[in-house]
């Protein structure tokens, strides 16, 4: 499971849980940390809890882990093997998230952002 460098994070859970049938955040984690060291545990639970908004991913069990922590079990639902959401998990689920702080405050206000010209700051 080591050659998922390359992949985005929601297509590396997905190979990570149809490698093995299912598995827990965890043991995602301590494969994936070593492709992307800046990611934290607390990102990975974050999309696992995304992908099963999404309805990608679903609950499976809960077994017994080490010290006072159980592991839960997820696996891919069948038939969202294929799903376009597993590219971009975040995107999916709020459409809002790429368009950058400046336009989202301009939409808040009810404002359109003018067209033509790139503003100053976004020039090279």
């Amino acid at each position: 499971m080591s050659d998922l460098k390359g992949y985005s994070i929601g297509e590396a859970i997905r190979l990570y849980l149809l490698h093995g049938g299912e598995g827990y955040c965890y043991g995602f984690w301590k494969i994936w940390r070593h492709v992307n060291a800046k990611s934290s545990y607390k990102s990975v639970m974050n999309y696992f809890w995304i992908l099963k908004e999404l309805g990608l991913i679903e609950f499976v069990s809960e077994r017994k882990g080490e010290g006072n922590f159980n592991r839960r079990l997820y696996r891919v639902v069948p038939g969202m093997e294929t799903a376009d959401a597993w590219k971009n998990p975040a995107k999916s689920l709020y459409p809002i998230t790429g368009l950058g702080d400046k336009y989202y405050k301009l939409l808040e206000k009810g404002l359109k952002p003018k067209g033509g010209r790139r503003p100053k700051y976004a020039r090279a």
